[in-house]
């Protein structure tokens, strides 16, 4: 079974694709843009960055080619934006996808109308701009959804962003690892 990676606003960069690499695993990495970004200072370059080549819907289009694409199931993983294209992308019938996880899907908050239709995790961190409660009172009871809010920052699993924290992001490499392979 595939795994799909669908990066956060900073995109594949060197220091991400270690990351993804270090899981030891075949990927396909999903990232905004059609080519290599540039390193950003932090969080909002990265997010005007995002912003300047389409924002979130023309991320989330950009996904569902990629999955329009596939011939069979596969494991998809997002972080933040890449957590909410994959959301918009659940509703979708026809596509190949067996789970889903998506980590602290901000955007999510504008899309809570929607039913997944495949089985779905998502993995909310601390707001400081949203309750992120209320987000998961909007969701919860949603068929195929599971979802949780952990101690952390917002990009807690990305080296490049403020909310970095190793100790979380090796605990959830590890767990997505192992529910990766325990889906095979």
């Amino acid at each position: 079974m595939p795994l799909v990676i669908v990066t956060d606003i900073f995109g594949a960069q060197p220091e991400v694709l270690l990351q993804f690499d270090q899981l030891g695993l075949n990927y396909l990495c999903v990232q905004p843009y059609d080519h290599r970004p540039p390193s950003f200072s932090d969080d909002h370059e990265a997010y005007q960055y995002f912003l300047t080549y389409g924002g979130l819907e023309a991320y989330s289009n950009k996904l569902g080619d990629v999955l329009q694409a596939q011939t069979e199931p596969v494991f998809l993983v997002g972080f933040s934006a890449g957590a909410a294209a994959c959301w918009a992308n659940l509703v979708v019938e026809h596509f190949t996808i067996a789970h889903c996880v998506g980590f602290y899907g901000g955007q999510i908050r504008q899309m809570t109308h929607l039913e997944p239709l495949y089985p779905t995790e998502l993995i909310f961190a601390e707001e400081t701009h949203f309750s992120v409660l209320d987000v998961m009172d909007d969701l919860a009871g949603k068929m195929n959804l599971q979802q949780s809010l952990v101690p952390y920052s917002h990009g807690f699993m990305n080296l490049l962003s403020k909310g970095y924290h190793a100790d979380a992001a090796q605990v959830y490499w590890n767990k997505l690892k192992a529910g990766y392979l325990s889906s095979l």
